[in-house]
């Protein structure tokens, strides 16, 4: 049915549910496992210096992400192909999907403010609006 799935981790509890539900897809699929995650770099970081250095703890600080998802993946007897990218999260998603040619983004949504995500344009919101794949949330 999905033969590739993108899924979308940042560490979040939602994410964690996520993470989860895309596991057990592909286990079920047999399809094959992306996971991303998007670091995004502080606006002040102006000279090129500055924005080499501030890449350069976010990427440290997200790889922890996908050692994670990778850890999980594995003790399920998935085996995962990490995305490390950088940018807006929406479109770094959709982005990332249209590349691989995924079938399937699954992605966690915090429900606390479902109103505000919704009225602000939350990540998942602005996935379901712009990709060309089906989307699943997980609540």
């Amino acid at each position: 049915m999905f033969k590739k799935i993108l899924a979308a981790f940042n560490g979040s509890e939602g994410s964690y549910k996520a993470l989860k539900v895309a596991i057990e897809m592909a286990k079920l699929c047999n399809s094959e496992l992306h996971v991303i995650t998007v670091a995004r770099i502080p606006e002040f970081a102006k000279i090129r210096d500055e924005y080499e250095e501030e890449k350069k703890k976010a990427a440290e600080y997200h790889q922890k992400f996908l050692n994670e998802a990778s850890k999980i993946a594995a003790e399920s007897g998935v085996t995962i192909q990490t995305h490390l990218e950088f940018g807006k999260p929406s479109e770094e998603i959709v982005k990332k999907a249209e590349e691989i040619k995924a079938d399937l983004i699954v992605l966690g949504v915090e429900t606390k403010h479902p109103f505000k995500r919704r009225f602000l344009g939350g990540t998942g919101d602005k996935v379901v609006d712009y990709s060309n794949c089906s989307v699943l949330v997980v609540k």
